[in-house]
């Protein structure tokens, strides 16, 4: 994995959240086979340039668009 990849990957789960609305993290990593680690990563690409909204259910995380999820 470089950032290259981890790009790539946050691309993809942002582009899927705009098309999907929110998904849980067991949803996304089914959508998009990216193994945990990967998964995560891209996550906390997203969080940090904002382009992802992480929201804390009763019994999960759930991962929205973020006000600049503009890939």
């Amino acid at each position: 994995m470089n950032k290259g990849t981890i790009g790539l990957n946050a691309g993809t789960i942002c582009n899927l959240l705009l098309d999907e609305g929110s998904h849980s993290f067991d949803e996304l990593k089914k959508a998009t086979a990216l193994p945990e680690a990967e998964l995560w990563s891209a996550i906390g690409w997203l969080a940090r340039e904002n382009k992802i909204e992480i929201k804390h259910t009763k019994s999960q995380l759930a991962f929205s668009p973020g006000m600049n999820c503009d890939f």
